[in-house]
């Protein structure tokens, strides 16, 4: 992982939460933050995982793998999800849907109900679990083509998603949006980028501290925009969950990878260990969040008169720490023993 986009994630996760809780400002920062989270896999499975590396033999071996870092953190904040809801009667609990979202194939439901589920973001790790499957696919096929030919087919895709979403009223374009499929686009971004971080590499081994820094400013300002434009208008609102961001985001991403080791002002910021830090929880946080959410109602709303009343979202710096805490705990005690468990265990196989 580079470090600073290790930051950036972490930061980004934090917007999405903040807008779970209905901080009107982190809107177009978290929905953006989505599109960085898919794009960046990409570009870090490709920097992990060459196409020349993937053997047709070691498919198998790769799906499982990857999987695997998904699957026990699904069940585990599923599971609290499930217990809370039955001990607290904070829901109903649809078995139908929490199944298939056990099964992490939620996504591919069209129904606002069953995709989101019990774990509204699990939609997320569903999409994220479809990107690996078809990655070395899409390694293999695109891994030859000059980066001309692999921009060319991302702008292609734009445009048909683009088309497609246009007609569709807000709970349409949802569930297109989520759906797995629609996330071929940020595959094929992702290993795009990829290619223009190795064509870009040598050109900036001697950059000094003030380019670095104007690069750095330059990629955030090129977010800011968007995201004034996207506030200041409407005509771009049809493509706001997911297309209008890879731009900005992909400028992110490939500039503070290409600085890696020779950071500006603002990547020197990210490297702080207080960022570095949340960055190492993010996985935990993106996923726990309602399961936090839930906790702080039940802990704090007495205190208010009113047992299960709903109250993080009024209280979202106070609920923070809460997540911020319990994820911690969980990626010391759960996600890193597995994590190095699995890591033996497929190292042991190659």
């Amino acid at each position: 992982m580079i470090r600073t986009i290790n930051s950036w994630r972490g930061l980004m996760a934090v917007a999405v939460v903040l807008f779970h809780c209905e901080v009107g400002w982190s809107y177009n920062v978290a929905v953006s933050g989505v599109t960085f989270f898919f794009i960046s896999s990409t570009f870090l499975l490709a920097m992990r995982h060459p196409f020349e590396r993937i053997t047709r033999s070691g498919y198998g071996r790769f799906v499982m793998e990857h999987a695997m870092r998904l699957y026990p953190l699904h069940w585990l904040g599923l599971a609290l999800l499930v217990l809370l809801a039955l001990v607290c009667h904070t829901a109903v609990i649809d078995w139908g849907a929490t199944a298939l979202s056990a099964l992490l194939l939620q996504a591919w439901s069209p129904v606002h109900e069953v995709h989101y589920g019990l774990n509204p973001v699990a939609w997320y790790m569903s999409a994220l679990l479809f990107c690996y499957i078809i990655y070395p696919f899409m390694a293999h096929w695109l891994g030859p083509w000059r980066l001309r030919y692999k921009a060319l087919l991302a702008a292609l895709l734009a445009v048909v998603l683009a088309v497609v979403l246009f007609p569709l009223n807000i709970p349409q374009r949802e569930a297109i949006f989520v759906n797995p499929a629609s996330h071929v686009l940020d595959v094929t971004v992702g290993l795009t980028l990829f290619h223009l971080y190795r064509v870009l590499g040598d050109g900036l081994k001697q950059v000094g501290f003030s380019k670095a820094t104007l690069i750095e400013v330059v990629a955030l300002l090129l977010l800011a925009l968007v995201i004034t434009i996207n506030v200041a208008t409407t005509w771009i609102r049809p493509w706001e969950d997911d297309i209008i961001w890879l731009l900005p985001q992909g400028a992110i991403l490939v500039a503070f990878a290409l600085l890696a080791g020779r950071e500006g002002a603002v990547g020197r910021l990210l490297l702080c260990r207080p960022l570095q830090w949340l960055g190492s929880i993010s996985f935990e946080m993106f996923v726990l969040q309602f399961v936090a959410f839930l906790l702080f109602n039940f802990i704090v709303s007495p205190f208010a008169g009113h047992f299960g009343w709903q109250i993080y979202d009024k209280l979202v710096w106070f609920a923070l720490p809460l997540l911020i805490l319990l994820s911690w705990g969980v990626n010391r005690c759960f996600t890193r023993p597995l994590f190095a468990a699995i890591k033996r265990q497929f190292a042991d196989k190659r």
